[in-house]
């Protein structure tokens, strides 16, 4: 089995062409919504602070594109592993094909438009990175009190987690 990269390899398309298709249609994306309870029922959210040139010093959530044949439920798996070394389950009722919300706003990312798919998650298994390949940080912060400057439109995200979330068991 091959492994799959979001860094388009030359023998797959050359760099000229992902731009092109990149500026030209929008991408799918999943956004994960990292959830805990603190303290008393608190919800926490995990942030990331992001260390690429695209909102770079920002917090966010992590989240990346659907790989041309992959399902939901892989590109999931693989954005939490490969970004925080861990595992998630999507809190219920949300699932793979049924995400919480769906964000469309084609200036959320300077980079692409991007149609993103939003779920919120709890870290199954596994020991949380400190940084990884595109954050130099990882920080639980209390939805009650987020931190600034969050990238994107990842604001619009959390806030439509926060008011489907707040009467969910998790």
């Amino acid at each position: 089995m091959r492994k799959l990269s979001v860094i388009p390899k030359k023998s797959f398309l050359n760099d000229q062409i992902f731009n092109l298709m990149q500026k030209s249609m929008p991408i799918t994306c999943i956004d994960l919504v990292i959830l805990k309870r603190g303290p008393n029922r608190t919800i926490e959210i995990l942030l990331i602070k992001r260390s690429l040139k695209t909102e770079v010093g920002k917090w966010c959530n992590i989240g990346g594109r659907v790989i041309k044949n992959e399902r939901l439920a892989a590109t999931i798996k693989r954005q939490a592993k490969r970004e925080l070394g861990v595992s998630v389950a999507i809190i219920p009722p949300w699932r793979p094909n049924r995400p919480l919300c769906v964000m469309d706003d084609p200036k959320a990312d300077p980079q692409k438009h991007s149609v993103t798919l939003v779920y919120p998650v709890t870290i199954k298994s596994g020991r949380l990175k400190d940084f990884g390949p595109e954050f130099s940080r990882v920080r639980w912060f209390s939805a009650k009190k987020l931190p600034s400057p969050i990238g994107f439109n990842h604001r619009q995200e959390l806030k439509a987690v926060l008011e489907k979330i707040k009467n969910t068991p998790f």
